[in-house]
């Protein structure tokens, strides 16, 4: 009888106990993202992006057409993931032909510039570009 009643007073104790959490550390880290894509293609460019998980990606995958100016000059792609809540972004984008002009993107973090990543196609490989990774915060 003594050893129940032990081991519910130890079940009673452990059961009354709290993990300690520290209040102050985030529990859920909401990130604003950009990602600016620029050519130097003096003609129509498209770029190609591959986003690898789709429940995240809210129409990103696919093509996306570079638009000019007046003057004939590429304006800056931007896509935007707000309340972006994962701790990954996982994708490339490409150009689809062998245009030897300069594709770029630079990735955004709540406004701040996290990275900057460029590629030049040659006559047998497409411009790629890696916008795979980790979020720090």
């Amino acid at each position: 009888m003594k050893n129940i009643f032990l081991f519910f007073l130890f079940f009673a104790t452990i059961s009354c106990t709290t993990t300690s959490e520290n209040p102050e550390a985030p529990q859920n880290i909401i990130n604003n993202i950009e990602l600016v894509f620029t050519t130097t293609e003096p003609n129509n460019d498209e770029i190609m992006i591959t986003y690898y998980d789709i429940a995240k990606a809210d129409n990103v995958s696919g093509p996306h057409q570079f638009m000019y100016d007046n003057d004939g000059k590429p304006l800056p792609l931007i896509l935007k993931f707000d309340d972006y809540k994962y701790k990954f972004l996982d994708g490339e984008a490409f150009r689809n032909n062998f245009s030897t002009s300069e594709l770029r993107v630079q990735i955004f973090v709540n406004g701040e510039l996290l990275d900057e990543r460029f590629d030049r196609g040659t006559s047998t490989t497409f411009a790629t570009l890696d916008i795979s990774f980790k979020i720090l915060n």
